[in-house]
């Protein structure tokens, strides 16, 4: 047997939330890797997201585990019985209007599961730990003196809204147990993440792709026309976590020695932002292709799809619209990470793929271009 070089080849990987949007596409590239992968669901889905992405074609499957990731019990014995070595906690509520109208089911499905997943880790002594936080994590820094724009791994996390808060507790546990019992885990803070297979039709590209496609208008949240965000292609986001796992020995040093024992540079050291700048280049975000407003979003879609006008809606009572958001993404780069995928690019690849699959997303996708 000749000996692979491949860092995932026979890693037995655990990623929860399985049937997400991320992890689907990290579970396909995983396995293309030839990674042993077990992945955690809550139940099955009629359409499942692995399927579409291979289409249908009898790609390899990782093993489905069917889990409540509230039961630690549970939750260990999976690790236990499949030796694993690597998790990518990445299950989560993620629907920020849900979030907003369920606050208790929010923080239990966001906090409780990760605390469990980092002391399976802390007992199992697993090697590697990511566990997905957000930009939105960081919270409004839009007019502060002392940190402003890009948000930096180091800044305050103020996340105010149910979803952020949920966000900044299992960001800041995870923190914890890097620090207090010397696990070996990475926070990943990405910006706003696209492309084929994302069934959340409350985000912004998804939703307009689809009202466009079906010939309905577009939708923008009043007030919320101007506002920045960062995009990444859900390919180098996967590339980013898939580096950050094969990175995470050498950034703890042997021993955890890299780590810092006190002080501020401290703060946030376990945390990566994922985007695509650095924080010299957004001084001139006209550069920035990837940072748009949301009506230059759905300017570019109208042109690729059909130039049907946006119509504008009151944003509900309880929705928090963070200000502009956009990273300083220098840590990660000095890794070697390298975004590929330029906004176009991956706007074009999308628009394919959610035009071929059409049909098959119309029933799950009615409620939301039709604002109902």
């Amino acid at each position: 047997m000749k000996n692979n070089k491949n860092f995932w080849f026979g890693k037995r990987v655990l990623v929860t939330g399985g049937d997400g949007f991320t992890a689907s596409h990290l579970i396909k590239e995983l396995l293309e890797k030839q990674a042993v992968v077990v992945s955690t669901v809550r139940h099955i889905r009629p359409i499942k997201t692995l399927d579409l992405l291979n289409g249908f074609k009898g790609a390899p499957q990782p093993d489905i585990e069917f889990c409540n990731l509230l039961n630690y019990h549970e939750l260990r014995r999976i690790c236990d019985r499949h030796q694993i070595d690597t998790i990518f906690h990445l299950a989560a509520t993620t629907i920020v209007s849900e979030a907003a109208n369920s606050p208790m089911s929010t923080a239990e499905n966001n906090i409780i599961p990760t605390l469990n997943v980092l002391e399976v880790a802390r007992i199992n002594r697993i090697p590697r730990v990511i566990i997905a936080s957000t930009d939105k994590s960081y919270g409004d820094h839009f007019s502060d003196e002392s940190e402003g724009l890009p948000y930096r791994e180091n800044y305050a996390l103020r996340g105010l809204d149910v979803y952020s808060a949920s966000k900044v507790c299992a960001d800041m546990l995870a923190q914890t147990y890097a620090f207090q019992f010397k696990i070996p885990v990475i926070v990943t803070r990405s910006c706003n993440v696209y492309g084929p297979g994302d069934f959340n039709f409350t985000r912004l590209i998804p939703r307009t792709i689809m009202c466009l496609l079906a010939g309905r208008p577009p939708v923008i949240n009043l007030g919320n026309e101007k506002v920045l965000r960062e995009y990444i292609f859900i390919a180098d986001q996967v590339k980013a976590y898939m580096l950050l796992a094969e990175k995470t020995k050498d950034y703890y040093g042997q021993g955890n020695s890299k780590m810092p024992k006190s002080g501020h540079i401290g703060y946030g050291w376990p945390a990566f932002n994922i985007g695509s700048y650095t924080g010299n280049e957004t001084k001139n975000l006209a550069r920035c292709d990837k940072i748009k407003s949301v009506t230059d979003v759905i300017s570019s879609l109208r042109k690729k799809i059909r130039n049907i006008a946006p119509v504008m809606i009151e944003k509900p009572a309880n929705f928090i619209e963070i200000p502009d958001q956009y990273l300083d993404s220098s840590k990660i780069k000095k890794l070697g990470f390298s975004p590929g995928v330029s906004f176009e690019e991956g706007i074009d690849m999308s628009i394919v793929w959610y035009k071929e699959n059409a049909d098959i997303l119309e029933k799950s996708v009615f409620k939301y271009i039709n604002n109902k």
